[in-house]
């Protein structure tokens, strides 16, 4: 089997759209992981009424949670029931374009020892509409590079823009189980870049930019704040490994200092999304507890959006 493509499913809205991607591709040599993991049993039924013309087909397998899983979780149980080649995790509300397995197949073809590809996405409203699209890269880069060009803001990432080698996804444990979620994919992706990573220049997938549900409750901040917490010593434990080797271009320190800055932009920005939803009063206090980890910038970046604008700066992010 060349490709196992999971699903794993908690959203509707979108969920069609989703699967007439993976029905519409060209190249068949695949089997479909579906994992319902909706939270109420309406929306598990909803999902399994969707999922029904799918269910009991010989190269799908149908599974729902007994309860909800976290999103980790949730992925590694679908990874450890994959049969093929190579592994990808669809979005239930992300596009496969139709040639999208057949272009990777043909890259992992020419490119054996890679474990990790990607390829070039189009960006979509919740309405479908176009918004813009991710750069190009080289057809292989090395993981340090990668993570240089990562940190410069050159290089986007998502979930199912890549597709990675089963056997080496596996041996790393999967998707980190301390993660809740958050970065959970750029962590795997970046280290199984080892051998180098992969691209397409080919637009491949669609990849829908909208409000999500992802509730903003003072646990979930703390729990997104863990996750850039663990991204930053992964990242930083990679770029000891690499910059110690012979030939290696960037200064340890540098690169250091670049994923020091990074981290702190991704924790302002996710501070930006829960004043959406919290008082100011709220959001001092948190920023009191947490300043080391934050900065004035962004504290004055999510104060401006919250008192001037009264939030409306949100409805388009």
């Amino acid at each position: 089997m060349r490709f196992t493509i999971g699903l794993p499913i908690t959203k509707t809205k979108y969920l069609q759209e989703a699967l007439d991607g993976i029905k519409n591709q060209t190249f068949t040599e695949f089997e479909l992981i579906i994992k319902n993991n909706a939270n109420t049993p309406e929306k598990i039924a909803e999902i399994r009424n969707i999922c029904s013309s799918w269910i009991g087909q010989e190269n799908v397998q149908y599974y729902e949670s007994k309860e909800q899983l976290g999103m980790t979780a949730n992925f590694n149980s679908i990874v450890e029931k994959a049969k093929g080649e190579y592994f990808t995790i669809m979005s239930d509300d992300d596009i496969m374009e139709p040639d999208y397995l057949m272009e990777f197949s043909q890259l992992v073809s020419k490119h054996p020892e890679v474990k990790v590809f990607h390829c070039r996405v189009q960006r979509i409203d919740g309405n479908g509409s176009l918004l813009d699209f991710s750069e190009n890269c080289p057809e292989v880069e090395s993981q340090i590079d990668f993570i240089y060009q990562r940190m410069r803001s050159k290089r986007t990432l998502y979930l199912s823009d890549f597709i990675v080698n089963t056997q080496a996804l596996k041996e790393i444990g999967g998707f980190p189980r301390d993660s809740s979620g958050w970065g959970c994919d750029e962590i795997t992706w970046t280290k199984l870049a080892y051998n180098g990573i992969g691209f397409t220049q080919k637009v491949l997938l669609k990849y829908r930019r909208f409000l999500g549900n992802f509730s903003m409750s003072k646990e979930n901040l703390q729990k997104r704040f863990k996750d850039v917490d663990l991204m930053d010593r992964t990242i930083s434990d990679i770029i000891k490994a690499t910059t110690a080797k012979v030939g290696c271009i960037y200064p340890e320190s540098y690169l250091l200092e670049l994923n020091k800055n990074k981290i702190k932009k991704q924790k302002d920005f996710i501070l930006e999304h829960y004043a959406k939803s919290n008082n100011i009063l709220e959001i001092f206090v948190f920023f009191s507890k947490n300043q080391k980890e934050l900065s004035f910038k962004g504290l004055f970046r999510v104060l401006l959006l919250k008192t001037i604008y009264r939030n409306k700066l949100y409805n388009s992010i």
